[in-house]
């Protein structure tokens, strides 16, 4: 009776799973197209990586390493905080279906190779 009492649960983390909070998303208007950025808190005990990015205000993005160079993914590296800055990885936004304007929110959705979809509600600068 009293072994049935003592029950472990595990949580997400025990058991390796991933989980991708974002913070502070937002597009910064760059010329004729924007840059997006965001910061990701991974909790998850495995990496992931973000292979593709969709926006409904712009037709194309595209992954770019610190020097412009375009990636196939960015890793997301586990239990840690991810930036993608002006510095650093960030994504293009081009082709762009409409004006931006200061203020507004739009929504970035990112694809990640295990946790799938992940949108992320941005400011626009």
């Amino acid at each position: 009776m009293l072994v049935g009492g003592c029950v472990y649960y595990p949580t997400v983390e025990d058991v390796g799973g991933v989980r991708l909070l974002p913070e502070h998303g937002r597009v910064v208007r760059n010329g004729d197209g924007a840059l997006f950025f965001v910061d990701i808190n991974s909790t998850g005990m495995f990496e992931d990586a973000i292979v593709r990015v969709e926006t409904p205000i712009a037709k194309r993005t595209q992954l770019l390493t610190q020097t412009g160079e375009p990636l196939t993914k960015i890793t997301v590296p586990p239990t840690a905080l991810m930036r993608l800055h002006p510095g650093g990885e960030r994504v293009a936004l081009s082709e762009l279906t409409r004006e931006l304007k200061a203020g507004e929110v739009v929504i970035v959705t990112l694809f990640l190779e295990k946790s799938g979809a992940l949108g992320v509600v941005s400011t626009v600068e």
